[in-house]
């Protein structure tokens, strides 16, 4: 974990990334407070990143639990069970 003011930013932001690269979190202060915290982040987790930060996704997660504790769910063999059917009455 390591710190670092707007400045330091501004002149050492190869530094600072080097050290997320060894894994380090960077908090970033402004005016003596943490404002940020730069993290390194890999191709593959910028797409779940970007998902699991969305507000609309995070209201239908917790959507799908709350209806998931109210007993509101199809068991998946059930739900494949009525494609299949859908499925056979469509090429009929």
């Amino acid at each position: 974990m390591a710190f670092a003011n707007v400045r330091e930013l501004r002149l050492k932001t190869a530094e600072i990334l080097r050290k997320t690269d060894r894994g380090e979190h960077v908090f970033i202060t402004y005016r003596g407070k943490p404002r940020a915290v730069i993290q390194r982040i890999t191709e593959d987790e910028i797409e779940d990143y970007i998902l699991l930060n969305h507000p609309k996704f995070k209201e239908k997660i917790e959507e799908a639990y709350k209806e998931s504790l109210e007993g509101k769910v199809t068991d998946l063999d059930e739900l494949i069970a009525q494609d299949r059917e859908r499925t056979c009455l469509d090429l009929e």
